[in-house]
């Protein structure tokens, strides 16, 4: 049993309040099908996903460069959850930069959109909704990925959910973006949904666009007051 509930409904309400706010990023789609295999345009690919995302990976030149190396090579790689681990492991030992935390965030998109489709997305807010959810206290190990790809599938499991990685990664990006600014509204998130989180708030639940009822319904504030 899940330690905060979430049902497939809310999965359904985060994947059309996606759709209707036109979040996809389509470049990313127009990449694949121009270059459909891993190693085709990696620099390109690199580039977008570090923009487009903002995963803030610097130098971006230099990872792209080991990234076109590794996938090039020939040499086998997993495509599990497997080689995000490994490949943030062998860009930290390149030793470009003293954070190596952040990427996590750049290998795990990338790995996504280019390599593997069924790798889940980890970024701050996903990593956080799926703890609240699992009832887990937050740490950073060196398997901080395999964690989170465990704990994603955990999730699916006890909430039996019937979503895939996109699905699921819609609701956990724009509800923890959103209760991360219930618990601190200064706290700097992605401008247009703090606008869309603001009109919800200042909105009587009778006078709601069908947005704001879809948003509501997603973040489950119609049936659970009890913040995260």
């Amino acid at each position: 049993m899940l330690a905060k509930p979430l049902t497939n409904s809310q999965i359904q309400a985060a994947c059309k309040f996606w759709k209707d706010g036109h979040w996809e990023v389509e470049a990313f789609a127009q990449l694949r099908q121009c270059f459909p295999k891993p190693q085709e345009a990696v620099t390109l690919k690199a580039v977008a996903v570090n923009t487009l995302y903002s995963a803030g990976v610097r130098p971006i030149a230099r990872v792209a460069q080991y990234l076109e190396k590794r996938l090039g090579s020939g040499s086998p790689y997993p495509t599990g959850p497997e080689l995000v681990s490994d490949f943030v492991k062998e860009i930290a030992d390149l030793k470009l930069t003293k954070r190596d935390n952040h990427y996590h965030v750049f290998v795990s998109k990338f790995a996504h959109f280019f390599i593997n489709p069924d790798l889940p997305i980890l970024d701050q807010y996903s990593e956080w909704m799926v703890e609240q959810h699992l009832g887990l206290k937050h740490s950073y190990d060196s398997d901080r990925y395999l964690k989170f790809a465990k704990n994603i599938q955990r999730l699916k499991e006890e909430g039996t959910l019937t979503c895939d990685c996109d699905e699921l990664d819609h609701y956990l990006w724009i509800a923890g973006e959103y209760w991360s600014w219930k618990h601190n509204p200064k706290k700097p998130i992605y401008t247009e949904l703090r606008d869309d989180f603001e009109r919800l708030e200042k909105t009587p639940e009778t006078e709601r666009t069908e947005s704001q009822r879809t948003l509501a319904e997603l973040l489950g504030i119609t049936v659970r007051s009890a913040p995260l």
